[in-house]
C-alpha cells in the first residue's frame, strides 16, 4: 500500500468482504505516511441487487458483453488465474457446474 499512495493519500475500497479484512499498515509505523482508509459496501445493497436482476430478465440490460470467458467448475483454478493475470481481454469469468 506505502508504494501506490502518496503521504496522506486515502485508500477507498467498495466491495463484499468475507471474513476479517487486514491491511499491513507496517510501513506506516513511523508516522510518515498517515493514510486514510475507507471502507464501505455496495450502496443499496439486497434492494440494488434486487433491481438490476430485474432488469437482467426483462431484458432491459445486456450484461453478456462483460462476459468474456467460460470455463467449468474442474477448470476453476484456471479461470482465476486468467483473471488475476488479465490477459486476453479478460472481464468477466461465468463458471458452469455441468
Amino acid at each position: 500500500m506505502a508504494s501506490v499512495l502518496a503521504p496522506a493519500g486515502v485508500l477507498s475500497s467498495v466491495g463484499v468482504y468475507s471474513g476479517h479484512l487486514s491491511v499491513p499498515l507496517d510501513a506506516f509505523r513511523a508516522g510518515l505516511g498517515d493514510p486514510t482508509i475507507a471502507t464501505t459496501l455496495c450502496p443499496g445493497g439486497k434492494e440494488r441487487m434486487r433491481r438490476l436482476m430485474r432488469l437482467v430478465q426483462t431484458h432491459r440490460i445486456n450484461l453478456r458483453p462483460l462476459l468474456t470467458h467460460t470455463f467449468t467448475l474442474d477448470n476453476i483454478a484456471q479461470a482465476y488465474d486468467l483473471f488475476e493475470s488479465r490477459r486476453e481481454g479478460v472481464l468477466k469469468i461465468a463458471i458452469r457446474v455441468c
